[in-house]
């Protein structure tokens, strides 16, 4: 008990834990609060088989789906989706089946191969939870033609983009357009400074053991370029870039953020730790 009570001072003191997190001190899942940036580390040991994409059947808020499920730890947003029609602009894969697909959006296909978009929008970078024969499960961030090895197969993915890290790739999946120097950007508002949903991995000895989700809020907004910096300096080995902007949302015991619409956004898909 004296040993919890330190723990607590200590986390306290520094500003690891906002009071707002203090309900669940007892969970192992980490959360820091740096001024307007939260980020929750999930030990991967505790978690692999508790964390996985979550598609609703219309659009809605993280916050309903974390209260109407009461088997949810936390529930943040997910990838992209067309919010005229609630239909996909990215993939989502869920126990082996795909739930989301952008080839159900076609009219956004067909324009997208219009504007010689399409391969390098489907090309965009997900992330990917793998399986192996011994029912093993791994994590990893690659791009959506990335495909696994023989021992592996993929039980669960979610996709939005861009990659962040190793590398950024505006051009390459299509979020930003370069000419003669000049850059026009094409979706995400990846060159503004706005609230940004980003998960990231870090490698232990084993592989990646800690799963990273950062929340740059209202009073963080930055820039993908910006954010690669500081995700940088949280030492991440891999990181993608999630819907952002207005879509910006989460819901973990008490702490509950939103954009700076002054409420949560009603979005398609998400993606949850389970109890």
């Amino acid at each position: 008990m004296f040993k919890k009570i330190v723990l607590l001072f200590t986390f306290l003191f520094f500003g690891l834990i906002p009071a707002s997190a203090l309900n669940v001190f007892n969970s192992d899942i980490q959360v820091e609060k740096d001024g307007g940036i939260y980020i929750f580390k999930v030990p991967l040991r505790t978690y692999a088989k508790k964390i996985k994409p979550y598609v609703a059947d219309e659009l809605t808020t993280v916050s309903d789906v974390y209260k109407n499920n009461p088997d949810f730890r936390l529930v943040v947003n997910g990838g992209y989706f067309d919010p005229k029609n609630g239909a996909p602009v990215s993939n989502v894969i869920i126990e082996g089946k795909k739930e989301e697909d952008i080839f159900d959006n076609l009219s956004l296909a067909n324009s997208l191969q219009k504007a010689g978009r399409l391969e390098r929008v489907l090309n965009r970078a997900e992330l990917r939870i793998l399986e192996d024969t011994k029912n093993n499960l791994s994590f990893d961030i690659v791009n959506h033609f990335y495909i696994p090895d023989s021992e592996h197969t993929i039980k669960h993915s979610i996709q939005a983009g861009p990659m962040i890290l190793p590398d950024l790739r505006l051009e390459e999946e299509s979020f930003v357009k370069y000419d003669g120097g000049r850059s026009t950007q094409l979706a995400g508002d990846v060159l503004k400074r706005r609230e940004r949903t980003v998960i990231g991995l870090k490698k232990g000895i084993l592989g990646f053991d800690n799963l990273y989700i950062i929340i740059f809020t209202s009073n963080k907004k930055v820039t993908l370029l910006e954010a690669k910096d500081y995700l940088e300096k949280l030492k991440l080995d891999k990181a993608i870039n999630m819907d952002g902007g207005a879509s910006t949302s989460i819901n973990y015991g008490d702490i509950e953020i939103f954009s700076d619409t002054g409420a949560q956004r009603r979005v398609k898909s998400f993606l949850v730790i389970e109890k």
